[in-house]
């Protein structure tokens, strides 16, 4: 049955920006949207700042030598090698949001200590030793560009880069004439300042291609709920910036993996107010939650075939025909003690509403009733039309989406029936016995699985809260790294 919704960590957190990163044009409306406030971005920033980090501190120095004049002394030569970088602190990383453009890392007062090894040489004159480079006041500028390619994936650029270096100090030690380097440090000085300033965006601008760009393209535009059904995560246009929000718009669409055909509806408007006490909020439509109804529908998985096999042995009610002595005697003097078929199924679509009062839809079901022959063909005998009331309960757990239903009490119609006409009150209570012990737990056992969040890998929600408003669902919450 189906009947609802059933070492990657690099980078993960810039992933995220640039899932939720889309913007809307033309006349198309989203049937799923999502923001990242400034509280969000200052949490991405943090987390990326570690993998930055680490690639900075891989920076690799080459040797370099050269030569000198020195009064009185006359010329010699020097080199400089096994450099490595010791530390790169970085104080206060922020991840801006540029309007209309995209966002922009800034560091500022980053500071970077290196060691390596000098020697140096003029004529039979030798002396060698250890050193220590300080480099202060590096700062680092960078503006990425999010966008969407034609099949909805997310694209990443690092459309330009600017780095700067205040000062740059050199302490030698090791040997009595390590003060003849001091003579000549300007010149070392200028030559390093020069190697790491062009290397420090080129490690930027690497990363984001390199590592960041292969990682999101890894990341689905489709996520599959189960074996009948995925969600379009596809995203509309390319990136959209205020100077409060990043805001991503997808296309969230349930579709029945056997045919991707068109809803026959739009999305709704969807106004959310700006907030930025959580790190992401996302508005679900109520379209998509439509679509998943739509879907297994469109596949033929809304049904439930019931037997008395499945019922427990003490169960108020079992599925023979002996209880059918009441109201169609012709049939269970026809079919002694045979078993029941009940075959329950959801043929005409009920639109879900949200409104600020909570989710509820008006399901209209069907019930066929047949014999069980003992070489198990079947008898039709009847078809009852079934009304009822549902609510649906709807909450986020990690990185998916759950729910729970409820449904009222069902009221029978007799449709049709192959051995005459009786009084369809004298079953509601068995109906509704089968619905609220057999049929509604396995919904709600397909609904606690939930369907995912468009989270990229490492990403989980955490301290989430979720709204009802007009027409969509707000979640609000906070984001782990796991």
């Amino acid at each position: 049955m189906a009947w609802g919704p059933d070492n990657v960590r690099k980078w993960s957190s810039l992933a995220l920006l640039a899932i939720v990163g889309t913007a809307l044009t033309a006349a198309t409306d989203p049937g799923f949207v999502a923001r990242i406030s400034q509280k969000g971005l200052d949490f991405v920033c943090q987390e990326s700042m570690v993998e930055l980090q680490k690639e900075l501190l891989a920076i690799s120095i080459p040797d370099f030598s050269g030569d000198f004049k020195i009064k009185h002394l006359g010329k010699g030569t020097y080199e400089f090698y096994s450099m490595a970088v010791e530390g790169f602190h970085i104080p206060d990383p922020q991840i801006k949001l540029l309007p209309s453009d995209g966002l922009q890392l800034s560091i500022t007062s980053a500071s970077i200590k290196i060691s390596g090894r000098w020697k140096y040489r003029k004529n039979i004159l030798k002396a060698s030793g250890n050193f220590q480079l300080s480099i202060q006041g590096v700062s680092i500028i960078a503006d990425l560009i999010l966008g969407n390619d034609p099949s909805g994936r997310i694209t990443i650029t690092c459309s330009t880069c600017d780095s700067h270096i205040n000062s740059v100090r050199i302490k030698v030690s090791g040997s009595m004439l390590g003060w003849l380097i001091q003579l000549f440090h300007r010149k070392i000085e200028t030559s390093l300042k020069k190697t790491i300033y062009k290397k420090i965006c080129k490690i930027v601008r690497n990363s984001v291609s390199a590592k960041l760009q292969p990682y999101v393209k890894t990341l689905p535009v489709v996520a599959k709920v189960d074996d009948i059904t995925s969600i379009d995560y596809s995203l509309l246009a390319p990136p959209m910036t205020t100077d409060k929000f990043l805001e991503g718009q997808l296309r969230g669409e349930f579709f029945w993996r056997g045919h991707h055909g068109p809803f026959p509806a739009v999305p709704p408007v969807m106004n959310i107010l700006p907030n930025n006490n959580y790190m992401v909020c996302m508005g679900i439509s109520d379209y998509f939650f439509n679509t998943a109804e739509f879907a297994y529908q469109e596949s033929e998985t809304l049904k439930i075939t019931l037997r008395d096999q499945l019922l427990a042995k003490d169960a108020r009610y079992h599925l023979n025909t002996d209880f059918l002595k009441t109201f169609l005697p012709e049939v269970a003097k026809k079919f002694p003690s045979m078993g029941l078929q009940l075959l329950i199924s959801a043929p005409l679509f009920a639109h879900l509403n949200i409104q600020p009062s909570g989710l509820s839809l008006s399901p209209n079901l069907e019930t066929r009733a047949f014999v069980v022959l003992p070489n198990s063909s079947l008898i039709p005998l009847f078809l009852l039309g079934m009304k009822t009331n549902a609510s649906l309960e709807v909450n986020a757990m990690k990185n998916r989406l759950i729910g729970e239903m409820k449904l009222g009490r069902l009221l029978l119609e007799l449709k049709q029936s192959n051995f005459g006409s009786f009084k369809v009150e004298l079953l509601e209570d068995v109906i509704n016995y089968l619905m609220s012990t057999m049929v509604l737990p396995k919904i709600n056992e397909k609904l606690r699985r939930g369907f995912p969040l468009p989270l990229p890998a490492g990403i989980q929600l955490i301290n989430s809260i979720l709204y009802s408003s007009q027409n969509f669902l707000l979640l609000e919450a906070d984001l782990h790294r796991t």
